[in-house]
């Protein structure tokens, strides 16, 4: 399991945890806030990542987080 802290474009602030999961893919799940508030959370998978180094797929899983989130906000 790997942390993850970020920062959506939109300005929510998140924490993160990610994981292999099966078939080369990663599972995420992600707590949003703003201003110190909980505004919710999600969770996600992203695939074919078996070929990407860690600084590439911390890179995917964080875009990953960032379509997901702001495209509800």
């Amino acid at each position: 399991m790997h942390d993850l802290l970020g920062i959506t474009s939109n300005g929510f602030n998140y924490t993160a945890q990610y994981d292999a999961a099966a078939l080369g893919s990663i599972i995420w799940a992600a707590t949003f806030r703003k201003d110190g508030i909980y505004r919710g959370m999600r969770h996600g998978r992203v695939f074919d990542v078996s070929d990407l180094s860690n600084p590439d797929i911390k890179l995917a899983v964080m875009d990953d987080i960032e379509e997901i989130w702001v495209k509800e906000h």
